[in-house]
């Protein structure tokens, strides 16, 4: 599962070719790229680990449950990953993934990192993320995915970078994607539409264009808003 906004870049690179898009796009082109780092830095480690697991065999620790893990020892210090998953009668699965590791201050031994549940068909589940040190929960990410729709929500669960309530939603239709980042301190929303088979979309975000819709054409070029 990710955010996928490679039609956008892809048009980008094209028009680069012939002439620069407009402001409009290239506003929500930058937009739509931070908001990609985040929901990936989200969903890359879970994926990576689960990806990871499917090509080893685990140890069955306890009835419908495995483990797969890892430790070693490096300069006096111990570091090690485990990776467990718990089936139940639903049909989904429960993991977590620990960390341990000596070398920090306070030493981490078995710290959740993060847990989260996906059915077995991996089209829909979600994850919550643990501060290592406090074990507070810091952001909690939910998807969902068929063969030609997805969605993402994201929201910042801690106030440690003054994020609190923070959210990201991502939806793709199968022809638009929309994406929603909204800044809970202001309130404020900033939206982008993109339809990726005619190119068009708009950005409505509180520091561009005063606030009010911003649109392109098929061409990437500004172009009046619909009413």
């Amino acid at each position: 599962m990710s955010a996928d906004f490679s039609e956008m870049e892809n048009a980008e690179n094209n028009k680069a070719k012939t002439v620069a898009a407009g402001s409009n796009f290239n506003t929500a082109l930058v937009a739509s790229g931070i908001a990609k780092i985040i929901l990936e830095a989200n969903l890359t480690i879970p994926k990576v680990l689960l990806n990871a697991a499917q090509q080893n065999d685990p140890d069955e620790i306890a009835s419908s449950e495995w483990e797969w893990s890892y430790s070693t020892t490096a300069q006096g210090n111990s570091y090690g990953v485990r990776l467990t998953a718990a089936t139940n009668s639903n049909s989904d699965v429960n993991w977590k993934f620990y960390v341990t590791n000596s070398a920090v201050n306070p030493p981490l031994s078995n710290a959740l990192f993060f847990e989260g549940n996906s059915d077995f068909n991996a089209t829909s589940g979600s994850w919550i993320y643990y501060d290592l040190s406090t074990g507070d929960d810091v952001s909690m990410i939910t998807w969902t995915k068929s063969e030609n729709s997805a969605s993402i929500d994201f929201e910042v669960t801690s106030g440690r970078n003054d994020n609190l309530g923070d959210t990201i939603k991502y939806n793709f239709d199968g022809t638009t994607k929309t994406l929603v980042y909204l800044d809970a301190s202001s309130g404020e929303e900033t939206t982008i539409s993109f339809n990726t088979e005619t190119k068009v979309g708009f950005i409505i975000a509180p520091n561009y264009n005063s606030g009010t819709k911003a649109c392109w054409n098929e061409n990437l070029e500004n172009t009046a808003c619909p009413n």
